[in-house]
């Protein structure tokens, strides 16, 4: 849908004001989707899977900004971005894992 808009912006040429309020909506849609889940994680002091998410965002900018910036290929980007989502997934899974086994064993005892 986003490429269709931006598509569509270019092909005839519309206002680029048009790209900035659907940007801005979208900024506000995920602020209050998110604000939850943090305020959940300060309350619950689970700093780790915060920081796990902080990372996560770090890492998929890093690749965005390769790929607009560098030059990179779609297909490498496709690879990069297959490989750092398992990856993420992965360590993500760990670090709820170990979260709850602190959580169960550790701070019960």
């Amino acid at each position: 849908m986003f490429l269709n808009i931006i598509t569509n912006v270019q092909e005839y040429k519309l206002d680029s004001s048009y790209l900035y309020i659907l940007v801005t909506i979208g900024l506000a849609i995920g602020y209050l989707m998110v604000r939850p889940a943090v305020k959940w994680f300060i309350t619950n002091r689970v700093f780790d899977l915060l920081s796990y998410i902080m990372v996560s965002l770090i890492l998929c900018i890093m690749l965005s900004a390769s790929y607009f910036m560098l030059g990179l290929s779609p297909e490498m980007f496709r690879l990069f971005l297959k490989v750092i989502l398992q990856l993420l997934a992965y360590f993500g899974a760990g670090l709820v894992i170990w979260n709850l086994i602190r959580v169960l064993f550790i701070k019960h005892n």
